[in-house]
């Protein structure tokens, strides 16, 4: 019984990792994706999988290892599209910094005036 759940841990946190790499792939787009962040959990991830094989626990070594597998992919992904962004992030910033303006426009003008 705890196996299955163990199993469906892995199953969901497989597909956890799913948008993240399939944005990455179809759209060629890095942004707001830390290359160091899933570095560290490339590196946290061997540490606990060499725990999980000295442990002979088949589980925590699967999902060590899918972890591995989709932190690579991540990390490989982030490097080659380093720099690079889709329309609908570009389209995303570009509204937000319009808001920042607008908003700095509005505390300047209120300042002047006040």
């Amino acid at each position: 019984m705890f196996e299955l759940l163990g199993v469906a841990g892995i199953v969901i946190s497989v597909l956890a990792y799913l948008p993240q790499v399939v944005h990455l792939a179809r759209q060629h787009c890095s942004a707001g994706v830390s290359g160091r962040a899933w570095a560290m959990w490339l590196a946290s991830s061997l540490m606990v999988g060499a725990l999980a094989v000295h442990r002979h626990d088949p589980i925590f070594v699967l999902l060590q290892v899918s972890t591995l597998l989709s932190a690579t992919v991540i990390i490989v992904l982030v490097h080659r599209y380093r720099g690079m962004i889709c329309l609908t992030h570009a389209l995303a910033a570009r509204e937000a910094a319009r808001h920042r303006l607008g908003d700095d426009l509005q505390s300047s003008s209120a300042a002047r005036t006040g």
